[in-house]
């Protein structure tokens, strides 16, 4: 027998967050489904994870009509394959696809928070972000958070009571291919390449970034910290690997910097940036707010020490002290003493960064995710007293 299992997202994009998970549970006796709108990547997941997918229209932005059309559709959906299990996540899905099984009466209803977007929001867009989140928690029956301190903040927001949100293992939304990101003669050859593109000699010092340039992610002081530390020591280089983006935007003097600062690389995005993380020595983070923060975890699988800013979900991604530095954010002289202390210390970084891979290798490879999981879904079964009828 067989327990119906539907994950769901609001855009087909989000589906990368579940990669390998669905084909992990199809083994584990569970018959899953994806729910998304339909967009890139759509079939390719299908493809990849064997399962039937399951399309709904959803905006991502306020859309009260279209929210409603979506469930009234989400409703006849859910009605039409009576799964056991609905496991939304991302704000839009999080909120249509929980309240339309709360209406359908799902017996096991998860709302899995991969982060609050309303820390760093304010006034009425900010009340109406967290009457969302609490409207999804509260049709839920179980919540998951990515992180134990996103966790603590939706607790702390009242989003709902500690006992019903839980972490799987130590964090993440689908843990991690750890063989992906280990240094292979793949990896040197291309990094070989990269070097002479980039003009990157062992002499150099490559402080590095991977994500968005947005506000939000901490581009301002990165860039900022970068050039009070590249007065000090000329050998000092800056590696991003990213693009702008509209919402949110980097104030237009830092995206002067990064385009005409030849001391930094701006690659732009990348849909595999395992080899120039191995270009770098030393990763930054000075996001101001996430549910977990992968690329942190990407760069200590790669053997990088990481300065991360100490908020909601980057703080769980390294152990400070051991395998990196948590830094405020707000704070520049913090930020450029941590990270001039690791750039004038090659043997720190190389401790920092051979702990930070034997760290994270243990904690976030997809085996220890997806274990964790299905544990999980197979507590919530026998906690509902679901019939063994019902169970197919």
């Amino acid at each position: 027998m067989t327990t119906k299992l539907i994950h769901a997202v609001t855009v087909s994009e989000s589906l990368s967050f579940m990669e390998g998970q669905l084909r992990y549970l199809k083994g584990r006796g569970f018959e899953p489904k994806a729910l998304s709108s339909r967009g890139p990547g759509f079939e390719q997941f299908q493809a990849n994870e064997q399962v039937e997918m399951l399309e709904l229209p959803m905006d991502r932005g306020i859309s009260p009509v279209r929210d409603v059309r979506s469930l009234a559709r989400c409703i006849w959906i859910l009605r039409h394959h009576r799964p056991l299990i609905v496991n939304a996540s991302t704000p839009k899905a999080g909120l249509i696809v929980t309240l339309a099984a709360r209406m359908c009466r799902v017996p096991i209803r998860v709302y899995t928070m991969r982060g609050l977007r309303l820390e760093t929001t304010s006034g009425w867009k900010r009340s109406l972000l967290l009457n969302m989140e609490k409207i999804a928690a509260s049709s839920a029956t179980h919540c998951l958070a990515v992180s134990e301190s996103l966790r603590e903040q939706a607790i702390q927001f009242g989003i709902a009571d500690e006992e019903k949100i839980s972490v799987l293992g130590e964090g993440s939304g689908d843990g991690f291919d750890v063989a992906r990101f280990q240094h292979s003669d793949e990896v040197e050859k291309a990094g070989i390449e990269l070097r002479d593109r980039y003009q990157l000699s062992k002499r150099h010092v490559v402080l590095g970034f991977v994500g968005r340039l947005t506000k939000d992610k901490g581009i301002n002081e990165l860039v900022a910290a970068f050039k009070l530390l590249s007065h000090e020591n000329k050998q000092l280089r800056l590696l991003i690997v990213g693009d702008y983006e509209d919402d949110d935007p980097v104030d237009d003097q830092v995206k002067w910097e990064i385009e005409n600062n030849p001391r930094i690389i701006k690659t732009g995005f990348l849909p595999d940036p395992v080899a120039y993380y191995h270009l770098m020595d030393i990763f930054v983070f000075l996001t101001k707010r996430e549910g977990f923060g992968n690329v942190s975890i990407e760069a200590a699988l790669c053997g990088l020490p990481v300065v991360a800013a100490d908020v909601t979900g980057a703080r769980n991604t390294i152990v400070d002290g051991q395998t990196g530095w948590l830094v405020d954010p707000e704070n520049l002289q913090d930020i450029t003493e941590t990270l001039r202390d690791l750039i004038a210390s090659e043997s720190l970084r190389e401790r920092f960064g051979e702990a930070g891979r034997e760290w994270a290798s243990a904690h976030f490879s997809n085996e220890v995710l997806w274990k964790e999981l299905d544990s999980f879904y197979k507590n919530c079964l026998s906690e509902s007293l679901v019939p063994a009828s019902e169970l197919n």
